[in-house]
Parts: C-alpha cells; structure tokens; sequence
C-alpha cells in the first residue's frame, strides 16, 4: 500500500472514530436532557410535597444549603424565599439559626443517624421572639442524582409548652390543696379512674400517690366494695349533686375504722361533669362516742344489764307486736340494805353485780335482762311460756353462789297469752316476787 492509500485509510478511520464519539455524545446529550427532565421532575415533585406539609419544613443539600422550603417556613420565621434559598442554613436571618444545638444535631448526630425525631430547639429569634421548635431531620440519599439532601421539619412547640407548664403548675396546685387536707381525698376522672390522691389515701393502701394515679376502685379493692364504689361514683356523676354517706371499713391493721364519705361533682366550663373530688373524713372516734352514749342510755351503769327505760320500751313495743305467749320474771336481791349497812356500799354493789351476772347467765341473747330498781331485776321472754321460764329460774336457784349462801334471790313468775295479758302478767309476778321475798324470810 502506498503513502496515499496509508493516508486515506487513516483519514477514513479517524471520521468513524469521531463519527462514534459524535454519536456518543449525541447520546450522552439526551441522556442528560432526560436525567435534566428526571431531576425537574422529582424537584417539582418534592416541592409539590414539601408545600403540603402544615408545618415548617427545608430540604438541605449535604452542604447544609438550602434547596427550598415550604411557604410555612417563610410565615413562621418571617423570612423570603431570596434570603433563604442557596444559603447555609446557619446563614439565615442575620445567623439567628446558628445554634449550638442545631450544629450538633446536623455534625454529630445526623452522619451517624439517617434520622432523628422530637429534638427539642429553644431559641431567641430576631423576629418572632422566643421559641420552642421541636426538630425532625431525615437523611435521604437519592440515586438517581447521586447526592444526599436532608429534610429538616419544625414543629412550634411554644404554646403547647406554655399549655403543659400550665398544666403542670394546676396539677401541682391542686396536689398541693389534696395534700392540705387532714383527710383522705383524692380526684377521678369522668372513667373513675384516680387523677391525684393526698398522702393520707395513699397510705392506707401503703403506696406512693404517684403509683395510685390511673388506677380504678378495682385495682384497689375488692370486688364487692370496688362495685359498691362504682355505684357511687356512677349516681354523683349521673346526679350531679353532692353525696353524703357514712361507712365502716377495716384497715390494713385490721381494725374497723368508720369514715364518713364526701362525694362532689366537678363541672367543666359548659357545665359538664368531668369528674369528682371526695374525702373521706375519720369518725371512728365520734361514732364510738356514740355508741358508748346509745349504750350507756340502755343500760345500767353497775351491771351492764338493760336500764329500766330500755326494758319499758321493749314491752310497750312487745305489746304492739306477736311474739305471744310471754314471760316475765322479776327478781330482787335479799339481803342488800343489811349488807350496805354492816359492810358498805361497795360490798352492796359487789352483791348487786353477782346476782346481775348470774340472773344474765340464765337466759337466752334474745331475753331482755335489766336492772329497774336498786337491788329488782326484770327480765323479758318473748315468745316464751311460763314453764320455759321456770326452768331458767330453777337453773339460777342451782348456782353453788346461791347454795352456799352468798346470794339471795326471790323471784316472782307470770305469762301473757296475748298482749291484754301483758300489763296484768307484769303485775302479776312483781307480787309473786314479793311473796316469794316474805316466804324466804320465814
């Protein structure tokens, strides 16, 4: 081949060679058109999303400039899309996003944490003042561009803080009003459920208040009492009125304690009832005050045994009642006036007491066995007839104190068939008694 065909074949490779290059490039232009049209796309794309967002929201390059934000980005912080876009977000706003804990949330925890939620941000701002911004970041590496971008949202969190320190500062208030209160007293919601309790509750159940809030009466007690609560809660709650009611409980000592129970409603703003405070107030001691006064005015004070008004009301009521036929026995100490004579007033009592206790000892719990007199006795039987009674008398008259001489008793016996019988009957053996009392003697 000679130098001018060497010439032309070379000549003829090179414009294939760039003939390929062209087409190359030609290729590589639309491909990159595509990628261009690609990358618009999903741009207009993330925008369009970015926009829907309510909150404030950017998307960074991993340069930490900004690419675009939403419009509630640009109301929140009172800036432009022109002093925002293409700019370091530590850059915006005369620096007002430099913030220590920004940068460490951007330089240290986010290369190591593709995302990270609730970081809270408390800052000053040049134009909206101070702020509680709550920050969610996510790292996002798109293949398509071959980079990363970060989405940063902003939550203003400002208010709700404010809301919750109010919230806050009235559950403290009210702890502290439980707290003052001598009694046990504690709060529940609309659901019964305990919203705050004061010391005094929480120790009867031996726990801290804390551990009691949100707990119902049937984590508490058992399931009778848990249902009787309930009831309560359920009748102050549908009333809306105030509840009174007086209850014996036993404490964890096992002693049974009285209380007495305040239940009040508590409206909202519209009135309606969003719940209820109750104390419950210790009356043990009043109300065994009161039973030492109701004992004390039934029964006589030297022997323990029904006074002579009790055991008047119980034949006025036995005479309006059916509990026929009856019995009543009466009985008096022999003896007693030489005794308090020659031995005093206390050997007198001491007498008194002996024939009390073994008069008692003779008849049934349902018997009314009272002291009327200074040395009479009475006693009772309803339904019971004059043999029965005699069989109790018989018993007494057997005890060794009787036999050995350290008691005298006489006693008198009648029956009543029906109530006209009763008056008659009481008569009856007050002289039977007295006979009983002169044949003794003798």
């Amino acid at each position: 081949m000679n130098d001018y065909d060497k010439t032309k074949a070379q000549l003829v490779h090179e414009i294939t060679e760039l003939r390929k290059r062209y087409a190359t490039l030609e290729k590589t232009a639309i491909e990159c058109k595509q990628l261009e049209t690609v990358i618009q796309d999903a741009r207009e794309y993330a925008e369009n999303i970015v926009e829907t967002v309510r909150e404030p929201l950017v998307v960074l390059n991993f340069d930490l400039k900004i690419l675009t934000a939403n419009h509630s980005f640009y109301d929140t912080f009172k800036v432009t899309p022109e002093e925002t876009i293409g700019y370091f977000i530590y850059d915006l706003g005369n620096r007002q996003w430099d913030i220590p804990k920004l940068r460490v949330l951007f330089e240290e925890i986010l290369p190591h944490d593709t995302v990270f939620n609730g970081y809270e941000v408390e800052h000053d701002f040049l134009d909206i003042g101070r702020k509680t911004i709550l920050l969610n970041a996510r790292q996002i590496f798109r293949e398509d561009i071959g980079s990363h971008i970060i989405l940063l949202a902003m939550e203003d969190i400002t208010e709700r803080k404010v809301a919750e320190e109010r919230i806050s500062e009235v559950i403290r208030q009210q702890q502290a009003i439980l707290d003052n209160i001598p009694n046990m007293a504690w709060l529940k919601d609309r659901k019964g459920r305990y919203v705050a309790v004061n010391d005094p509750f929480s120790k009867a159940f031996g726990l801290a208040p804390e551990d009691l809030v949100g707990k119902s009466d049937y984590d508490l007690y058992p399931p009778e009492r848990a249902d009787k609560y309930g009831k309560d809660f359920k009748n102050v709650m549908a009333t809306r009125t105030r509840t009174y009611c007086e209850e014996s409980i036993v404490d964890r000592e096992g002693k049974i304690q009285y209380v007495e129970k305040i239940e009040t409603p508590i409206f909202n703003d519209s009135g309606v009832v969003i719940g209820i405070i109750g104390i419950a107030h210790d009356v043990t001691s009043r109300k065994e005050v009161e039973v030492k006064l109701r004992h004390d005015s039934t029964h006589d004070m030297l022997t323990g045994l029904y006074n002579r008004a009790f055991f008047d009301g119980e034949l006025e009521r036995l005479a309006h009642g059916r509990m026929f036929p009856a019995s009543i026995v009466m009985a008096d100490v022999n003896g007693l006036k030489t005794v308090n004579d020659t031995l005093g007033h206390e050997a007198g009592d001491n007498l008194i007491r002996l024939a009390a206790r073994l008069i008692l000892g003779a008849f049934r719990a349902e018997d009314i066995v009272a002291r009327i007199g200074g040395d009479e006795f009475a006693v009772l039987l309803p339904g019971t007839d004059r043999i029965v009674a005699e069989q109790a008398v018989k018993r007494i008259m057997r005890c060794p104190e009787i036999s050995n001489g350290l008691v005298s008793i006489a006693f008198g016996i009648a029956s009543a068939e029906n109530k006209d019988q009763l008056t008659e009957a009481l008569k009856l053996s007050d002289e039977r008694m007295y006979q009983d009392k002169s044949d003794q003697k003798e």
